[in-house]
This record gives C-alpha cells, structure tokens and sequence, in this order.
C-alpha cells in the first residue's frame, strides 16, 4: 500500500521542510518505508512524501496524513500565528507608539500560548479533513481561504487584549495625574475616619467623630452590588477636596477589596490605613460580608 502527499509553500521552505522531516520520523519501522523529496518551482517550493507498506497496518494507514496535519498545525500556531498578530496590530493600533504597540503584541502573544493546543487541535482537524480528500495542498492557500474563523478568533483576542491594555494604561495614567495633584495640595485635615456599611451608606468624619459633610450620609447613587461599592468617584473627589494626612477605612472586607477602594489605596498610598475593628465599627462590620 502507498499514499503521497504534496505540501506547496512560497514563504516557509526552511519551517515546514523541519516539521515535515520530524513527524515523518516517528512513522519510519521495518514495515514502512518513506520517500521525502524537495522540488522547487519558483517562488514554490513542493515537498513530496510517499509512505509505503509492505501490508496494512490497521489505524497506521492514516499516519502520513495525520504526521502532514500535525507538521502545518505547528507551523500555523508557531509561525503563521505571530507575524499574523504583529501584522494586525501595526495596522488596527498605528496610532499608538512603538512601545505601546510592542506590549500589546507581547500581552496578545502570552495570551495565545494559554489557549495554545485547543487552537492546534483545530487545525489539526481541519488540515488532516482536507488531505482525506485532497492529496496537495498549498500553505498559504489553505491559511486564508479555509481558516477564515481561525483568523476572526485572533482578532477578536488581539481586539480585546488592546482593549484591556490601553484602558489599564490610562487608568495608571489616571492615577499618576491624581498623586501628583494631591503632593502639590496642601492637607486640609490631618486624619479622616470613613464608614461604609454593606447597603451603601457611608459617612466621613474626622478623628473626634464629628461628622464631615452631613449632607452626604446617604446618598441614593451610593450601594454595594454583588460586593462592590458603587460610588462613580464620589468618595475619591471628596478626599481629594480634603487631601487628608490619614484615612482610616472602617469597612468589610468585600468591600475594602472592591476596585473603588483599591483605586483610593492606589492614589492616596500610605495615607490609607484599615481599622482592625474598633468599637465604633465592631458591630456593624464582619469578615463574612
């Protein structure tokens, strides 16, 4: 029994003939003999594989196919995949800077590598389908005429994977611009206690308990929803009018973790303490909230 299998390229002779020539490896035996050959045809390069047996070897008969499939899956995610995501990238954020566009590259690329064998599968399948009814098959023809929705998955990751860089830049950004603006201020009070219970009321009053701003205690765009304390930089403005010395968070501990906060902790730094449980707070706080 014998089979051949023609694999054409113009752009990655040297990858493919290393691939090719290591999964072939794997099926050479007493029983099988393999004819590797490379003939160029400018710009294209074809290697030819024919696999003979000297009898029929049950599920090994498919072996060349699946070794071919497995060779151009790797070389899709190992090479294809990355000058695909650069290339993308340089195009769809240009406006960006060089750096910018190296970390999103980078990001995107770390990414990828997570969901790495799911999307080799993939290809696997779809190369090692289409050499069951096709003995040639042209690399770069394949790439992007049958891999339309391999390549609309990378998009949609290097889309999001900008989305979520850039957004967290400006939000550094955002918080570098605040630490600057409050060491220029001057400390209006030297020490802030701060109470936000569970339902979302809050209140800020200064170390003898005195209450600052009464008319803020309870304000109805304030609430905590799934943990989260929802405040629209309402807090973060009034500590920034107050540029106090020290905050003293009385909260739990859902709420002490909630983005908000940790935006404060960020902007204020060592000026953010949490109460261990004072008797002010003691009753109305717990860790299990």
């Amino acid at each position: 029994m014998s089979s051949q299998i023609i694999v054409g390229t113009a752009s990655f002779r040297d990858e493919i003939r290393g691939k090719l020539e290591a999964e072939l490896k794997f099926l050479e035996d007493k029983e099988t003999v393999i004819n590797f050959q490379e003939r160029e045809e400018p710009p294209w390069t074809f290697f030819w594989i024919r696999l003979s047996r000297k009898k029929q070897q049950g599920e090994r008969k498919f072996a060349s196919r699946f070794a071919v499939a497995k060779a151009i899956s790797d070389l899709f995610i190992n090479h294809l995949e990355a000058d695909y995501v650069k290339n993308y990238i340089e195009d769809v954020y240009n406006y960006c800077s060089p750096q910018d566009r190296f970390e999103i590259v980078s990001v995107t690329l770390e990414t990828l590598e997570k969901l790495k064998i799911i999307r080799r599968n993939r290809i696997l399948q779809s190369v090692f389908d289409y050499l069951a009814e096709h003995h040639i098959i042209n690399i770069e023809g394949f790439a992007r005429f049958r891999l339309h929705g391999y390549w609309a998955q990378l998009r949609r990751i290097v889309k999001r994977t900008g989305e979520e860089f850039l957004a967290a830049k400006d939000y550094l950004e955002f918080v570098r611009l605040l630490r600057c603006f409050i060491e220029m201020q001057e400390s209006k009070i030297d020490e802030v206690h701060i109470f936000i219970s569970p339902d979302g009321t809050f209140f800020i009053c200064d170390k003898k308990g005195h209450v600052i701003r009464r008319e803020h205690i309870r304000t109805p765009s304030l609430s905590v929803i799934d943990g989260e304390f929802n405040y629209k930089d309402y807090l973060l403005s009034m500590l920034i009018t107050l540029v106090p010395e020290t905050i003293i968070f009385h909260v739990s501990d859902r709420i002490w973790e909630c983005d908000p906060l940790r935006t404060i902790q960020q902007v204020f730094e060592d000026r953010v303490v949490r109460c261990s449980g004072c008797e002010r707070c003691q009753h109305l706080y717990s860790s299990k909230k």
